[in-house]
C-alpha cells in the first residue's frame, strides 16, 4: 500500500513538472505582469502592512486603502545602525514626522530629537512636500516615535519622487544611542 502511494505521489510529481514545462510560453506565470500585482495596506506601521492582497480595496485590519506593493519603495534601517549610518553618510536629511511639541521635546514621553532633523509633522506633509523638493536627490530618513507615521510618511515621500527613502524602524523609542541625538 504504502510503495503504491509512493508511486502515486512520483507519478503526479512528474506530470506536475511535465505539464509546466509543455505549457506553450505565452500560457506561463508572467512574472511582475500587471495581472500579478499584489497589493498591501498604505504603510501604517502596523503588522497588517506585511499582507498581500490579490485586489485593491481596504485593510481589513487598520481600514486603509490597499496599493500596488510596486509603489511603496522605502526601506528601513535599524535604530541601533542610524548613528553610525548618519556618520557615514553627512549628506543624509533627517525628517521627523512628529508633532511640534514631540520635535521640541515637550510632551511626557520626550524620546529626543537627532541632530539637523527638519520637523515636518505628518498631519502636514502634503501640503507642505514641495519644501523638500531640494531634497529629492538626497537619502532622507524618516522617523516619529514608534514607526507609526513615519511609514506613511515615507510613502507619500515616494508617491512625490523621493527615491531614496529611509524609515525609522520602531522609531525614536527605540533609540538607545544617544549620540546622533541633540
Amino acid at each position: 500500500m504504502m510503495k503504491q502511494l509512493q508511486r502515486s505521489l512520483y507519478f503526479l510529481l512528474f506530470v506536475g513538472i511535465l505539464n509546466t514545462s509543455v505549457l506553450p510560453l505565452s500560457a506561463q506565470p508572467l512574472k511582475n505582469s500587471k495581472l500579478n500585482e499584489k497589493y498591501v495596506c498604505t504603510p501604517c506601521g502596523q503588522e497588517c502592512d506585511e499582507s498581500l492582497y490579490d485586489k485593491g480595496g481596504k485593510c481589513t485590519v487598520c481600514m486603509m486603502p490597499l496599493i500596488k506593493k510596486s509603489s511603496v519603495r522605502f526601506k528601513d534601517i535599524d535604530p541601533a545602525k542610524l548613528c553610525n549610518y548618519i556618520a557615514e553618510h553627512p549628506g543624509v536629511v533627517l525628517l521627523d514626522v512628529r508633532t511640534k511639541e514631540e520635535f521640541e521635546g515637550r510632551v511626557k514621553d520626550d524620546y529626543g530629537t537627532l541632530k539637523n532633523g527638519i520637523n515636518i509633522p505628518i498631519q502636514q506633509l502634503e501640503k507642505k512636500i514641495k519644501t523638500l523638493n531640494p531634497f529629492k536627490q538626497k537619502e532622507i530618513i524618516v522617523y516619529c516615535s514608534h514607526s507609526h507615521r513615519s511609514p506613511q510618511a515615507a510613502y507619500i515621500l515616494n508617491k512625490n519622487g523621493f527615491n531614496k527613502v529611509i524609515n525609522l524602524a520602531g522609531g525614536m523609542s527605540e533609540m538607545k544611542d544617544k549620540r546622533c541625538l541633540k
